[in-house]
C-alpha cells in the first residue's frame, strides 16, 4: 500500500513540475526581450514588410528583433554604409562584398555573415549609353564620363576591372558620383556618357531600358566581369566585436532575414504581379518610387546561392592584389566572412 502510494505522490510531482517547466519555457518566450538592431534607412521595401503584407505574418515579431532605422548623411551608398557601420552609428550593414575586402585589407573587424545578391545575366545589367553614341565597346570609354552611386563600392570597382581586361585604366576615364535614382536622367541630358549603376543590374537598368533611347555595353556587367559566372554581389555583416557580445540577437536576426527572404522569394514564384502590387504599395506608403514596382524581379537571390563561398571573396582578393591594394597572401577568404551564424548551417 505504501508502495502504491509512492508511485502516486511520485507521479504528481513529475506532472506538477512538467507543468512548471512548460509554462517557465513558454513564459520565457513570450517575455523575452525584442533586441533592436540599428541599421540604414530606406524608402525601399524590405524583405520583412514585403513578407507582413503577402502572409501576415510579422517574422521580426516572430524573431524578437526590433529594427531601428537610422538616416545616413551621403546617402546609402556601400562606403558610406561601411563607414557608419566602422564608427558604430549602425549594428549591421550589406553592401558590395568588394567593400568588405577592402575594409579587412585595411585593419578592418569586420564580418560578412549572410550572403546578399548574386551576379545577373547580362541581359540585365552592363553600362548603359544613349542609342547615338559613338561608344560601342569598352574601349572606346576612354577621356568619358562615367556615372557611379558612390567611389570605391562594386561599380567603381568594376569599371576598373573590365577596363583593366581591356588594356585600359581607370585613369582614362572620368567617374562622376551620381545618386542611382539620378543617373538616367543626367545620361539622357548628355552631362555624362554612361552610368554605371547598372553594372550589377536591377530595376534602374530595367526601367532605363523601358523607355528606350538607351543601348548596353557588351563586357561591362559584373557577370560578365567574373568570367560569367554566378558569384555573389553583395552579403550582409557586422562588427566582430558585436558579434562576440550578442551571438544569439545576431542568430535571431539572421533568422529573421532568411526568412523573410524566403516567403518573399516563394511568393514571387507563385505570382509575381501580386508581389510587384504589393510592393508598389508599401513604396508609396514609405515615400519612395512605386513606378520601380514594375520592374521588381523578386529577391535576387536563391536556395541554390544560400552561403557564402570562398570563391565569392577569392574573385576580389586576387582583382585587388593585382592592383597592389593587397600583397600576396594579406588576408584569405575566411578573414572576411563565416557561415557559422547562417539559419541554414549545419555543421
Amino acid at each position: 500500500m505504501k508502495n502504491i502510494k509512492f508511485a502516486v505522490i511520485a507521479a504528481l510531482f513529475l506532472v506538477v513540475a512538467g507543468s512548471w517547466w512548460l509554462y517557465f519555457q513558454t513564459s520565457r518566450h513570450n517575455t523575452e526581450r525584442a533586441f533592436s538592431i540599428r541599421l540604414s534607412d530606406s524608402s525601399v521595401p524590405n524583405n520583412y514588410e514585403l513578407a507582413k503584407k503577402l502572409t501576415g505574418r510579422d517574422i521580426l515579431e516572430e524573431e524578437k528583433v526590433m529594427l531601428t532605422p537610422i538616416t545616413i548623411q551621403g546617402g546609402g551608398g556601400g562606403t558610406v554604409t561601411m563607414q557608419a557601420l566602422l564608427a558604430n552609428n549602425i549594428d549591421v550593414a550589406g553592401g558590395s562584398i568588394s567593400i568588405w575586402v577592402n575594409a579587412v585589407s585595411k585593419g578592418a573587424k569586420v564580418k560578412l555573415l549572410l550572403p546578399g545578391s548574386v551576379t545577373e545575366e547580362p541581359e540585365h545589367s552592363g553600362l548603359l549609353v544613349l542609342e547615338e553614341s559613338h561608344i560601342h565597346t569598352i574601349k572606346d570609354l576612354n577621356g568619358k564620363k562615367i556615372a557611379v552611386n558612390v567611389l570605391g563600392a562594386e561599380a567603381d570597382f568594376i569599371i576598373r576591372t573590365f577596363l583593366k581586361q581591356n588594356g585600359l585604366s581607370v585613369n582614362k576615364v572620368e567617374l562622376v558620383v551620381v545618386p542611382a535614382e539620378n543617373q538616367e536622367q543626367v545620361l539622357r541630358s548628355h552631362q555624362v556618357d554612361a552610368i554605371a549603376w547598372t553594372t550589377s543590374g536591377g530595376t534602374q537598368f530595367d526601367r532605363t531600358v523601358d523607355h528606350g533611347g538607351v543601348r548596353r555595353i557588351p563586357g561591362t556587367s559584373s557577370f560578365e566581369t567574373r568570367g560569367n559566372q554566378s558569384l555573389l554581389t553583395t552579403s550582409e555583416g557586422f562588427l566582430e566585436k558585436f558579434i562576440k557580445a550578442h551571438p544569439d540577437d545576431v542568430r535571431r536576426y539572421l533568422r529573421a532575414v532568411d526568412k523573410a527572404r524566403r516567403i518573399v522569394w516563394e511568393e514571387y514564384q507563385k505570382n509575381p504581379e501580386r508581389v510587384r502590387k504589393v510592393y508598389a504599395e508599401i513604396s508609396k506608403a514609405k515615400g519612395g518610387n512605386p513606378e520601380l514596382a514594375k520592374y521588381y524581379r523578386g529577391v535576387r537571390w536563391s536556395p541554390e546561392n544560400q552561403f557564402i563561398t570562398d570563391r565569392d571573396i577569392q574573385f576580389w582578393i586576387e582583382k585587388f592584389t593585382e592592383d597592389g591594394l593587397l600583397k600576396p597572401g594579406q588576408i584569405n577568404p575566411s578573414d572576411i566572412y563565416t557561415n557559422e551564424f547562417n539559419p541554414q548551417y549545419k555543421k
